[in-house]
């Protein structure tokens, strides 16, 4: 149980955070009368106020070192770690529980995340994404635990509760009903979702680059590298992109 100095911060903060909107917003209309006093018609041009990043109070996103495209929008308490891509258009709303998004895993265009506020005890109310994983454009995904190397066919549906193990294949337009425990290795589809086989060897080992090499074959029809996907200065202990591949996917290859 939170004690009564905390709980009397955070009150104070979001009063805070309340009477700091008021006043930048009679600003705002304050400086609107003067430029309609001085015939200055600036103000009234259509400007995009849109945000990449977009925190609630004390609640942030956190991006490291992944691609987040112009349009997209993370509001809240969404982690995106290193060489991840969030594409065009896709939401992801973190105001009630957090979104973690890891390593290499691809948002394709168009998703939407959400995270709920509460689901019964023992499930988890917030979004978890593994590394590696492959989410389709024009999936929604609320809240869920989605293991490493999974791949979510386009304009899915991952409904709370449900659990995706590591490596399996939920095909395209299916439903995944809340609660629902996807077992590793195996192909679901269909409303709502049903077993359909198991993958194959060669098939797991497919789906370990598919992010990625999806990720290079987008990066060259864009007109410039982003930039914050670019390489920076490793610190002691890092290591580099390429020998992150080689040792944890491009071995598996070899054998």
């Amino acid at each position: 149980m939170n004690s009564p100095a905390y709980l009397l911060g955070k009150i104070t903060q979001k009063v805070n955070y309340n009477f700091g909107r008021v006043f930048k917003e009679a600003g705002l209309a304050m400086d609107r009368f003067g430029s309609r006093l001085q015939n200055d018609i600036a103000y009234s041009q259509d400007l995009s106020r849109h945000r990449q990043l977009m925190p609630i109070q004390d609640l942030a996103p956190v991006v490291d070192n992944a691609w987040i495209a112009p349009n997209a929008s993370l509001v809240g308490e969404v982690m995106v770690s290193k060489w991840a891509t969030i594409w065009y258009n896709v939401v992801i709303r973190a105001e009630l529980n957090a979104v973690r998004i890891g390593h290499f895993s691809s948002i394709g265009d168009g998703t939407v995340i959400n995270s709920a506020s509460s689901l019964p005890a023992g499930v988890a109310s917030s979004v978890n994404i593994g590394k590696n994983v492959t989410i389709e454009p024009n999936c929604s995904i609320y809240s869920c635990i989605i293991d490493d190397d999974c791949v979510i066919g386009q304009g899915s549906v991952i409904m709370p509760g449900a659990r995706l193990e590591r490596g399996c294949h939920v095909l395209p337009n299916s439903v995944v009903t809340p609660g629902k425990l996807i077992p590793a290795g195996q192909i679901w589809g269909g409303n709502p979702v049903r077993f359909v086989r198991n993958l194959t060897q060669e098939e797991q080992v497919q789906n370990y680059a598919k992010s990625y090499t999806n990720t290079a074959a987008e990066f060259q029809s864009e007109t410039l590298y982003p930039h914050a996907y670019e390489q920076g200065d490793l610190k002691e202990g890092e290591h580099s992109l390429q020998d992150y591949v080689n040792s944890r996917y491009f071995k598996n290859l070899e054998k």
